[in-house]
């Protein structure tokens, strides 16, 4: 097994060392194709994966599932030792008997034997010599108490010579007492009562409550305290006269007499007794049965040689059961789960290619999705072999947040089913716990699915936490129980991986190449240095990009595009502008134009070298790939038809080729892209035009999306008529409300009189 991981560790080495090479789009905002030309350095060609790969990214998620949840039982039998710390609480994983120490088991034999009633052979109605000497006593008692011819010391000598046992004294106080006329009838009573009860020859020691009687042919019990020994026959007496009402002098002395003709009618059996300790002895159990999730070993305590003795009965078992189960049927076990996790996986990839193919054509994206999966089966493997974290610990919330932020709300979906899908066909779940991942997974994908402001984690957060809670509760209520801690892990799991993954997604982003929009929203600021330096040197170009991404913006949400993308985009897409800011007419004075003192040639050069500064100045300034393309796809390969026009209209009789005067391209490969290319044109389009009616703003912006459009310069965008009509009904009202009409002031000029037309093609330097 150890060979095992050191193999899957070095694989993911190679793989992260493999990955570190280029930043691709996120699914949704450019799909990069190579360049048509680039004229220097110009966007790299995305790796593009092999048929195979994505065959062997399936098999190393089917492998792994087999490794963390084998068809078979996985054997855990690393249990600690006598004396050892216990790192994690141990619990039985189904019922098994495990025998008991042998010193534990002699004493509870100890305890049994003394727990034992002992028992006592009854010796019939008849009465003993002893006994029935007292009925003679009462009598002779009753005749002297009727003689009133003798005196008290006569009725005494007489007794005293028929029961030498008694003494004179004795006897006189008895003849004096005060309750003289009814004493014999209490004396009866008493002694009745307390034959009946049993009197016992002896008691041997013990801890036991009861007695047991044998008589002819029955078998009763008795209280311990029902029968009286000989020894606290006296005490008996004693207490039975009181009961009869004789005071306590009285009733002691009474009881002191009749003491000595009452003798035991209950024997010791010692044979009876020692058979029935030696059967007790027996019955003590040597074993101690433990049912299926009860605790053995407590986590953070020292195990005891008790506790040892059980871990090591539960590992022979476990290995004696597995032994069994391996030999009984395995193979098709094995068979069944992998061809469901062929049909699993199988459906992933069909919809990946449908529905997002750009993560399934290039190489990182489907390195990084397969990665994500294979944490989160090793994490779901951690949780679910805890019983103390429990199904709520599985880190279904940190896949779905990954997958949706890095590759968008689709990609985040299918993962999210995928990963139930996965858990779902492991028998020992239930169906509530499948839902619960499955919820909880589907409300993360679609509170970050649009990241507009940081605080949304925190609501999703809050959502998550209680959505877990409900869901607790709920599959309580239906019988699904939990670990005690299922409430704590409900809500602290939401915080902690929503926290991790909100750390992992700058590490990440760049190893796997994607713009998130928490990287967009940090770009969109103003006071990046890129802006503020364009904001210092190109002041024209810095409110050109403002009012172009407003309306590539717009437009980007009319078609459902990416809009914050598409603002972060425009941006950034004339930085190269800054290198030569004079050159371009934005941020030229209107008595002066550079390109008055050069060739149209070296004009185009010029122009165009504005792409390959801009490539070259993202890239210094580390601009994720997705915001560099851009740059030279926002003019695709246009032809800079001012100054083609002016080199054909000049007396020289050089040839021109149309291809020198092209920018580089490639043409837009996006949606996003593609609407900046037609927002930044139509900015410049319609600030030229002396009087922006709202109709003529209509027509030009018509014509010059007709003109992109027959061009080829839409071709490989992906974007339809249907969302070029939307994008053009998006533009006007913004335009509109920029070119807005304003009143002439009192003792101000006609502007329109004095407006000077920009010359023809300053729109194209422009651009």
């Amino acid at each position: 097994m150890s060979v095992f991981w050191l193999r899957i560790t070095v694989f993911l080495l190679r793989v992260i060392r493999f990955v570190k090479r280029k930043p691709v789009p996120r699914e949704g905002s450019a799909r990069i194709r190579p360049p048509a030309r680039t004229g220097g350095k110009g966007p790299k060609v995305k790796r593009k994966v092999e048929g195979w790969l994505p065959l062997l990214c399936g098999l190393v998620l089917l492998v792994l599932h087999l490794v963390f949840f084998p068809p078979v039982p996985r054997l855990n039998l690393e249990f600690p030792a006598v004396g050892q710390i216990a790192a994690r609480e141990v619990r039985a994983p189904f019922t098994f008997k495990a025998a008991l120490p042998e010193d534990e088991v002699q004493v509870l034999r100890w305890q049994k034997v003394m727990e034992e009633p002992p028992a006592l052979r009854s010796l019939g109605p008849g009465l003993t010599r002893r006994d029935s000497r007292f009925p003679t006593l009462l009598e002779a008692l009753a005749e002297s108490q009727a003689d009133t011819g003798s005196s008290l010391d006569e009725r005494a000598t007489m007794l005293n010579l028929q029961f030498p046992v008694l003494g004179r004294e004795d006897l006189r106080r008895l003849l004096m007492s005060d309750a003289a006329d009814s004493l014999v009838e209490r004396m009866g009573e008493a002694w009745r009562r307390v034959l009946a009860a049993g009197v016992v020859d002896m008691l041997p020691r013990g801890q036991y409550d009861a007695v047991i009687v044998l008589g002819e042919g029955s078998t009763s019990t008795l209280q311990k305290s029902q029968v009286v020994t000989q020894a606290g026959l006296q005490d008996r007496l004693t207490e039975e006269l009181r009961g009869t009402g004789l005071s306590a002098v009285q009733a002691v002395n009474v009881a002191s007499l009749m003491r000595h003709f009452i003798s035991p009618n209950l024997v010791y059996d010692l044979e009876e007794t020692q058979q029935r300790k030696d059967r007790a002895r027996d019955m003590v159990p040597t074993t101690r049965e433990f049912f299926k999730g009860e605790r053995i070993v407590d986590r953070g305590v020292r195990v005891t040689p008790e506790q040892d003795q059980f871990l090591q009965e539960l590992k022979g078992t476990l290995e004696s059961q597995a032994a069994e189960n391996v030999g009984e049927g395995w193979q098709l076990r094995y068979l069944s789960r992998i061809l469901l996790l062929v049909f699993a996986l199988g459906l992933f990839g069909w919809f990946g290619v449908i529905y997002f193919p750009t993560a399934f054509r290039q190489l990182r994206p489907l390195l990084a999705i397969t990665i994500l999966l294979a944490l989160f089966l090793g994490g779901a493997h951690i949780a679910l072999d805890n019983s103390s974290l429990g199904p709520f610990a599985v880190p279904m919330v940190l896949l779905s947040l990954m997958a949706t932020v890095l590759f968008r709300d689709r990609v985040g979906y299918n993962v999210t089913l995928l990963a139930v899908t996965l858990l779902a066909i492991l028998p020992e779940f239930y169906a509530g716990q499948v839902f619960a991942w499955y919820l909880l997974g589907m409300v993360t994908v679609v509170s970050v699915r649009r990241i507009r402001q940081r605080g949304q984690f925190y609501q999703t957060i809050l959502v998550l936490a209680l959505f877990s809670l409900s869901l607790i509760f709920l599959l309580g209520a239906v019988g699904v129980q939990g670990p005690t801690s299922s409430y704590l892990v409900g809500i602290f799991t939401p915080v902690l991986l929503v926290a991790f993954g909100l750390f992992l997604l700058p590490v990440v982003e760049p190893m796997v190449g994607v713009c998130s929009d928490l990287t967009l929203l940090e770009l969109s600021d103003l006071n990046h240095p890129l802006l503020q330096r364009m904001a210092l040197e190109a002041q024209g170009t810095y409110h050109h990009s403002q009012v172009v991404g407003q309306l590539a913006e717009h437009a980007a949400r009319a078609v459902d595009a990416n809009s914050l993308l598409t603002r972060v985009g425009a941006l950034f897409h004339d930085i190269g502008k800054m290198e030569k800011p004079e050159y371009y007419v934005e941020n030229q004075h209107v008595q002066h134009n550079k390109h008055d003192e050069l060739s149209p040639s070296m004009s185009a050069l010029v122009i165009g070298a504005h792409v390959k500064d801009g490539i070259e100045l993202g890239r210094r300034w580390r601009l994720p790939q997705a915001v560099i393309d851009f740059i030279p796809q926002h003019h695709g390969t246009m032809v800079m038809e001012y100054f083609y026009h002016k080199a054909l209209s000049s007396e020289t009789n050089a040839p021109v080729k149309v291809d020198d005067f092209r920018y580089p391209g490639p043409k837009p490969q996006s949606k996003e892209t593609a609407i900046l290319m037609l927002a930044d044109a139509v900015e410049a389009a319609t600030r030229s035009l002396s009087k922006p009616t709202p109709s003529r703003i209509r027509e030009i912006t018509k014509q010059i999306i007709d003109k992109r459009m027959l061009s080829g310069e839409l071709d490989e965008s992906g974007l339809t008529l249907s969302d070029l009509s939307r994008i053009r009904e998006a533009f006007i009202p913004l335009l509109t409300g920029i070119h807005h009409s304003r009143i002439v002031y009192p003792g101000q000029k006609d502007k329109d009189a004095e407006k000077v037309p920009e010359k023809r093609g300053e729109r194209t330097a422009r651009s």
